[in-house]
């Protein structure tokens, strides 16, 4: 009587343990995900000496279910596409990069903070493939859309040397208006960058 008792209590866990990983619902804390699927490199390569003044660079996206991490049918976004706000650009890792980490809470005080929700945060995950940006941004809690850049093209092409965190700040026309290579050491750093937009 004991091993039948076993058993079926064996069952019954194995079958909760089934359904709950079976991933028949989607995340429900996962971020807008992305692709970046092409850079427009027409124009000059940009320098750290031609950035701040200079169009960014127009990149492409393919829109992520989440869940399966296929391209959403007809969702596709661009830079250019959002040019009516402005936007931070935040390029991250998701490995070995503890000021990636260490300064998203100070972007999420400041965005929070702002009364004008007029401003959109895009973060740009370099090298990495979309399988390890979903398993990333669950693991810390991120609100922002994350965009994976296998190839490393959007900021090769702003002319950033390998490395994260790096920010760039681009007003409603496309003009990249700020920049900061390495972590945010406070909100009031990121508010001050805001003002520049």
């Amino acid at each position: 009587m004991k091993t039948k008792t076993y058993t079926i209590l064996a069952i019954s866990i194995l079958m909760t343990m089934a359904i709950g990983c079976s991933g028949s619902s989607s995340p429900t804390n996962c971020p807008e995900m992305g692709n970046i699927t092409s850079v427009d490199n027409s124009g000059p390569c940009l320098t750290q000496d031609t950035r701040i003044g200079s169009k960014a660079p127009n990149f492409t996206w393919s829109t992520i279910d989440c869940q399966s991490l296929e391209p959403i049918a007809g969702k596709t976004m661009s830079l250019n596409g959002l040019q009516s706000k402005p936007v931070m650009i935040i390029f991250h890792k998701t490995m070995n990069c503890p000021g990636c980490k260490a300064q998203m809470p100070f972007i999420r005080a400041a965005y929070d903070q702002r009364t004008n929700k007029n401003l959109i945060v895009l973060t740009i995950y370099r090298g990495d493939s979309t399988a390890d940006v979903k398993r990333f941004v669950l693991s810390q809690g991120y609100i922002f859309p994350a965009l994976a850049d296998p190839d490393d093209a959007f900021a090769a092409n702003c002319g950033f040397p390998i490395g994260a965190p790096i920010t760039i700040f681009v007003d409603a026309n496309g003009t990249i208006k700020a920049e900061k290579v390495g972590p945010f050491q406070s909100q009031e750093e990121i508010t001050s960058m805001f003002d520049k937009l």
